[in-house]
């Protein structure tokens, strides 16, 4: 009897896929690193230090990030005492400081920066813990689109990099590093720890282009949008939607409302016109 294997009848190459913002960035079309700066050349950046007193390096974002997910925004603004958690956190991720205490404080002035140019009590630390989702995750779905197609609905937007041509059909996911609620309406909020050499309205702007946030923050605004719908009764984006806030922790400064921070407000159409194009 002679033996044969049975043929292949179906491809097995798909466009199906689970991506994220980071993978999406990847395609942006300008010369820019992929990584941020405060992640790339991790090894030779982490020696050097800022005017904060902190290393660059993804590390010193691990632990930013770390220990404003898990303190109290109140208890970081009144200086309670993370001394043990703080150094903790900084042998997990590899961060050396010769002033471990500059790390609370900028904890402390991120947390007391007002947060709106007419708003001083819009500050994290006036945020009730009840009505915050810290690195809140998401799974997007993603009918098959071809890459491009969101430069037709994004392009033109001022933090927005276009980019190049790939096939896509999945999932999109990732984690929220803070949705909130302050005085009925959600803001989508991202902590970022670039090094800047200054923190002006226009350098944040570069910042925000060069690395593609905006694309980051119009799919998180999505991503609360459908949320909302969802869970919210009688939601109305217009009414219930506050706005985006990147804070560039290190040149926050409670001295000087929105200082470090960039904000936006992305508009319901293009909004809609992303959900039809990922959610069909």
């Amino acid at each position: 009897v002679q033996l044969t294997a049975r043929k292949r009848q179906r491809s097995l190459y798909t466009s199906w896929q689970m991506s994220s913002y980071t993978a999406l960035s990847a395609l942006s079309q300008h010369d820019a690193p992929e990584l941020p700066e405060d992640k790339a050349q991790e090894a030779v950046l982490l020696e050097m230090e800022t005017e904060t007193g902190l290393p660059k390096g993804a590390h010193t974002g691990n632990a930013v990030h770390d220990l404003l997910e898990h303190n109290d925004f109140r208890v970081l603004a009144e200086g309670g005492d993370i001394s043990m958690q703080r150094d903790q956190v900084c042998l997990r991720y590899g961060v050396k400081l010769d002033q471990p205490e500059m790390l609370d404080q900028l904890l402390r002035a991120v947390v007391t920066t007002s947060l709106a140019p007419d708003e001083p009590a819009f500050c994290l630390m006036n945020l009730e813990p009840a009505k915050c989702l810290k690195e809140m995750p998401f799974y997007l779905a993603m009918q098959s689109m071809n890459a491009v197609r969101i430069n037709d609905i994004l392009g033109g937007t001022p933090a927005f990099q276009p980019l190049t041509g790939k096939q896509m059909q999945g999932y999109l996911t990732g984690f929220i590093d803070l949705i909130c609620e302050y005085n009925g309406r959600y803001y989508v909020m991202d902590y970022k720890t670039n090094a800047l050499p200054e923190y002006h309205p226009e350098t944040l702007m570069g910042a925000m282009r060069e690395h593609n946030y905006g694309l980051q923050y119009w799919l998180y605004t999505l991503v609360l949008h459908l949320y909302l719908q969802k869970r919210l009764q009688n939601y109305d984006y217009e009414t219930h939607f506050g706005g985006v806030r990147y804070l560039f922790v290190r040149g926050m400064s409670p001295e000087l409302p929105m200082s470090g921070v960039y904000s936006d407000r992305p508009d319901l159409q293009r909004i809609e016109a992303l959900a039809e194009l990922f959610n069909g």
